[in-house]
């Protein structure tokens, strides 16, 4: 998976982002842009519970041409907050 996703290593590849991300955007020293989604699950029937939702948060970075840079998915959203 590392040859498709992974944040850059080199300075170099640091600034190469971020050069394009200045150039797009307007936007100096930015090498990536973060955001998160719920991804929705379907639990078994019998573990379901009243206002639990199936769901699996996924937060992501990409660069300016939407190139994904790194990917960590967390916790089920129904996973007690102790858990998480």
């Amino acid at each position: 998976m590392e040859q498709y996703i992974r944040f850059p290593e080199y300075c170099y590849e640091l600034k190469i982002i971020a050069d394009a991300f200045h150039q797009r955007c307007g936007m100096l020293g930015v090498v990536g842009a973060v955001d998160g989604t719920h991804s929705a699950c379907p639990a078994p029937t019998s573990k379901q519970r009243f206002l639990f939702i199936s769901s699996l948060v996924l937060q992501a970075v990409c660069d300016c041409h939407l190139k994904c840079l790194d990917i960590c998915p967390g916790w089920p959203i129904s996973v007690h907050t102790e858990r998480a």
